[in-house]
């Protein structure tokens, strides 16, 4: 498993909150924003995956089917949620770290 360091800090700079992680000696800085997106693309991905490996138990074991049949539906099942991701939404707040327009 790799080691995945996580630490919170405040830039003496801009005194901005950024988040640090360190994954096996590989550093990235985010701020808050940049952090919350990658937290909810793990949570999404975490989610997805457990769906593909249930469609492909599922098709394997219960129906008994050839790998290829789960595989089609695995794909027509990604390809739904690459749709259901570039639906453009209105966001209701503004992106802490952009200027606000006006």
């Amino acid at each position: 498993m790799a080691g995945i360091l996580i630490n919170g800090m405040v830039a003496f700079r801009d005194k901005r909150p950024y988040l640090q992680i360190d994954v096996d000696g590989h550093t990235v800085q985010l701020s808050m924003a940049e952090a919350r997106n990658v937290a909810r693309d793990i949570e999404k991905m975490c989610a997805r995956t457990e769906a593909d490996a249930m469609i492909h138990k599922f098709f394997a074991e219960t129906l008994e089917a050839p790998a290829e049949a789960s595989a089609a539906i695995m794909r027509q099942f990604r390809e739904f949620h690459s749709e259901l991701d570039a639906e453009e939404v209105e966001r209701s707040e503004s992106d802490p770290d952009k200027p606000p327009t006006r």
